[in-house]
Formats: C-alpha cells, structure tokens, sequence
C-alpha cells in the first residue's frame, strides 16, 4: 500500500494501516485542530440480486473546520466502490470513467445540496 497520496494538492500521510481497521492518511498543513483526513476500508460481500461475491471498498475525505465561534464540525464525503470477483479491468476503468465526469460536473453537487436527490 502506499503511504502518503497527494489529492488537490493535500498530502495525506499515513497514520496507521491494520487489516480490521482499514487505513488513515492525515494532513495537518491547516493546523492540528483542523485536519484533512482519508480512510480507506475493504470488507468482503455478496451481492443479494446476482449471488456474485465480491468486495467493497469504502474511501471517505473528511475535512475538519472551525465555525466563527471556534466550534469544531466536519465535512466528509464518502466513495464506495462494489467490485466482483468477475469483474474485469475494463470494468473497473469504465464505471471510474463515469464517477469522475459526475463528480467533476459542478450541477450533481449543486442539485444534491439543492435537495433534487
């Protein structure tokens, strides 16, 4: 696994890997008291409709922030990828392909944070 990964120019370094708690990467270049962090977790599944096993990765940033009363809340945003043993790399790099252009298109967040979905 690698250590640090830079994303948006953050740099996450490494706080601990363990195989029942997944991983976390943290930046502090904001201050201690708000940090960026990054986990990341896998658990096995089976799909209920296809019976097809698989497993699933959870990756969540969560960016910590102070209000103007010094009042500590967080912001996170999760991805959740399902891969199954029978899915091959074209898969994988399709269905990436398609998140990232969501994801970069500014109107998917605008209409969730507008509550059309």
């Amino acid at each position: 696994m690698n250590a640090d990964l830079t994303f948006n120019s953050i740099v996450h370094a490494k706080s601990y890997d363990d195989p029942d708690k997944g991983s976390r990467r943290r930046s502090t270049a904001r201050g201690i008291n708000t940090p960026d962090d990054m986990y990341i977790k896998s658990q096995a599944y089976t799909d209920s409709e296809t019976k097809v096993p698989g497993t699933r990765y959870n990756v969540r940033f969560d960016r910590h922030a102070l209000d103007a009363e010094g009042n500590k809340y967080i912001v996170s945003f999760y991805l959740v990828l399902a891969v199954p043993e029978k899915a091959v790399a074209g898969d994988i790099t399709a269905i990436t392909a398609t998140f990232k252009a969501a994801v970069a298109d500014a109107s998917l967040i605008a209409a969730v944070l507008n509550g059309e979905m």
